[in-house]
């Protein structure tokens, strides 16, 4: 049974190395042997190699079907993982950059997850690419609108951070929460403080990825309008959004009183787990199981469910145990 929920992944990210192999061989793409694949992942040191690396496996989709049978074993993987719960990222717009229909890419997903692939509740947010621009976002919308599947509850924006300011989406994330959707955004990642502040300015959103950039002001703030940060440590590192596990402000923002949940993010690119999140926190920062417990409440009174849902998810993790301290 799996108790975490994980409102924080991507889903080509999210990927398991078997499908990924899979599909690069029938792609042709030198990422079907998992050295090179390895070789590539281990090269990624700031966010346009990370960008880029994601851009690339993206390609490696060629019908809707790939992206039925990739939902089907991210499912899977999260459920064997211990996750009960999944909010993933799905971007229509990088369907349509493949030259496939989104459409129909889109409802191959969400059939696949009403299933509850392995267990795992896996939910859509519906995810824009900043670099992109507002356009694209409102083509995203434009789509749900059309045909808004149940299996939707959210609405997102990731991409390079730096690419166009916050304020030039106000529009768009006010017209996805007249749609009914909750909202999210990465910022305070790549972009610095000042990229948070204007995210949450501009967009209101009701969570925020990553926020690592926070300075005391913001730290501040984000306690007391009670927002919720879906960190991802490792990959935080992995990126270089910080120098280091040493320097991650995750036990700083605990102390201040922020609301932070942990999530795997990418766990494909980064080699982690939802789980896995759980025992770093444990091993790098020390947190006691109190804590980590307390992170993992986070993540369900911060997902975009239903509240009978929520409930029952806070009520099935007491019987969770915090992972041991890494070997």
């Amino acid at each position: 049974m799996g108790f975490l929920a994980d409102c924080h992944l991507h889903f080509e990210g999210s990927l398991p190395r078997e499908i990924l192999a899979r599909l690069a061989r029938r792609a042709g793409s030198p990422l079907a042997d998992s050295a090179a694949f390895e070789q590539a992942r281990r090269s990624v040191r700031d966010a346009p190699g990370f960008l880029s690396l994601y851009a690339t496996i993206c390609r490696l989709f060629r019908r809707p079907e790939d992206y039925g049978e990739a939902a089907r074993a991210i499912g899977e993987a999260l459920g064997r993982d211990g996750v009960g719960y999944a909010e993933v990222y799905v971007s229509p717009e990088i369907f349509s950059k493949m030259g496939l229909d989104a459409a129909e890419c889109l409802a191959a997903v969400a059939e696949v997850f009403r299933a509850r692939p392995g267990g795992c509740d896996c939910r859509i947010l519906l995810d824009v690419v900043r670099q992109w621009g507002p356009e694209s976002a409102a083509r995203v919308l434009d789509l749900y609108e059309r045909n808004p599947l149940p299996v939707i509850v959210g609405f997102g924006m990731g991409g390079d951070e730096n690419a166009l300011p916050a304020s030039a989406f106000a529009g768009i994330y006010a017209r996805a929460r007249a749609l009914g959707l909750k909202t999210s955004v990465h910022a305070g990642e790549w972009g610095g403080a000042e990229s948070l502040r204007q995210a949450l300015d501009a967009l209101r959103p009701d969570r925020v990825d990553h926020g690592v950039a926070a300075d005391d002001r913001l730290v501040r703030r984000l306690a007391d309008e009670s927002t919720t940060l879906c960190m991802a440590p490792t990959g935080n590192v992995a990126t270089g959004a910080v120098n280091g596990f040493e320097e991650h402000p995750l036990p700083r923002l605990l102390e201040a009183g922020v609301r932070v949940a942990l999530s795997a993010d990418d766990p494909l690119l980064f080699a982690t787990t939802t789980a896995n999140e759980y025992r770093v926190a444990r091993e790098r920062f020390g947190l006691s199981e109190a804590s980590l417990t307390s992170l993992a409440e986070n993540s369900w009174r911060a997902a975009f469910c239903a509240d009978a849902e929520r409930e029952a998810g806070l009520s099935a993790l007491s019987a969770w145990r915090p992972p041991v301290r890494l070997a």
